[in-house]
C-alpha cells in the first residue's frame, strides 16, 4: 500500500470499522505501535474532526462553572450538578451514575462509607452499577422510625450498598427518635447502642440525607414529626434537617426539644471532620437546607440538580 495512504486507511478501519489498534496492525502487517503513531499524528495534523451531538436542553459550560463556582465559595473538594428532569427518577437516575464513578474514584479496600436515609438515598442504592468490587463496609447514620422494613431505612440502604460493592453492612438496632428523653439515655447505654456509635467514628465517606421542613419531607412522612413539630421548629429558625441534625440557614444546629429525645449517631462535629462528607438532594424544595449544609461546613461534596443549584444563587 502507498504509505501517502496508510494513515487514511489505518483511521477508516479504527474510526469507521471500530477495529482495534492490535487488529489493525495485524491486518496491515505493521506493529500496534506503529499504529498509534499513524493516529496520534492524523490528530496532530488535523486530519480528524469530532463533533458531540448534544441534547437541546444540555449546557455543559453552564454547568462546570456552576460547579467550579459553588467549589470556590464553599470550599468544596467536589461538586456535581445534573440536569433537572420533568420526572425526579430519571434526574437522581443521571446523578447515580456521577456518584457512582466518583465513588469508585475515592474508595479504597475496606473504605468505611456511612448512609443516612430516605427514598432518594434508596433509589440511589438500587441504581448505582458497581464496576469494581470493593469490600467496604457501610454503617448506618440515623437510627430506624418505626417502619423496620421500608425500603427508606437506613439499614437497608447500607445493606444495598454493602451488596453493590461486595463489602458487608452493620445494622441500627435503636429508633431515631423515643418517647422521652430518659428513655433514650437509658437504651444508648446498651452495648449494641455503644458499638454503632464506635463505628460512626471510623466512616471516611458520608453520604448524608437533606430534609426540608415540609409535609413532603421523609420525617414528616415517616411519622417522626407533625404539623405541630414543623411550626415549632419554623419558629426557632430550622429550615430543615441534615441527617435528623435540626439547623438554621447557616447550618448551626438549633437546640430544641425533639433532638432531646433524638439518636444523634453522627453528631455535627462528626460531619464536619469526616474525609469526604456529601451532601445529596435535588429540587427547588431542597435548596435552603443544602445552602445551609453548604454555609455551615457540614458537607465538602456537592451533589445536585440544576434547579437546586440556581435557587442557592438566587437565595445569596
Amino acid at each position: 500500500m502507498d504509505k501517502k495512504n496508510i494513515i487514511f486507511k489505518i483511521l477508516e478501519y479504527y474510526y469507521i470499522h471500530d477495529m482495534t489498534q492490535s487488529e489493525i496492525a495485524s491486518k496491515l502487517d505493521i506493529t500496534r505501535v506503529a499504529v498509534s503513531r499513524y493516529i496520534s499524528k492524523a490528530r496532530r495534523n488535523g486530519l480528524i474532526e469530532f463533533k458531540i451531538k448534544y441534547p437541546l436542553n444540555y449546557s455543559t459550560e453552564r454547568y462546570e462553572k456552576l460547579e467550579t463556582d459553588f467549589k470556590k465559595q464553599y470550599n468544596l473538594k467536589e461538586c456535581i450538578i445534573v440536569h433537572s428532569q420533568n420526572n425526579p427518577r430519571d434526574t437522581i437516575k443521571e446523578l447515580s451514575e456521577h456518584l457512582e464513578y466518583f465513588l469508585q474514584k475515592i474508595l479504597s479496600e475496606n473504605t468505611f462509607i456511612g448512609v443516612g436515609w430516605g427514598t432518594t438515598l434508596e433509589t440511589i442504592a438500587h441504581l448505582i452499577d458497581v464496576k469494581q468490587n470493593r469490600s467496604v463496609k457501610v454503617v448506618p447514620l440515623i437510627g430506624g422510625y418505626g417502619k423496620y422494613f421500608d425500603d427508606g431505612h437506613s439499614n437497608n440502604i447500607a445493606r444495598l450498598l454493602a451488596e453493590k460493592f461486595h463489602g458487608s453492612s452493620y445494622v441500627a438496632n435503636i429508633p431515631a427518635s423515643f418517647d422521652t428523653k430518659e428513655i433514650k439515655d437509658t437504651i444508648l447505654r446498651d452495648s449494641a447502642a455503644k458499638e454503632i456509635f464506635k463505628l460512626a467514628k471510623r466512616v471516611e465517606i458520608a453520604l448524608l440525607c437533606m430534609g426540608d421542613l415540609s409535609r413532603e419531607s421523609t420525617l414528616f412522612k415517616s411519622g417522626q414529626i407533625n404539623q405541630e413539630d414543623i411550626d415549632y421548629l419554623s419558629g426557632l429558625g430550622v429550615v430543615g434537617d441534615v441527617n435528623y441534625i435540626f439547623v438554621d440557614s447557616e447550618g448551626n444546629f438549633v437546640p430544641n426539644e425533639i433532638s432531646e429525645r433524638t439518636t444523634n449517631i453522627f453528631p455535627v462535629e462528626l460531619m464536619k471532620s469526616v474525609k469526604n462528607s456529601i451532601g445529596i438532594a435535588i429540587g427547588v424544595n431542597k435548596a435552603a437546607i443544602l445552602r445551609a449544609a453548604l454555609k455551615g461546613g457540614l458537607i465538602n461534596i456537592l451533589v445536585t440538580d440544576l434547579d437546586a443549584a440556581n435557587r442557592i444563587v438566587e437565595m445569596k
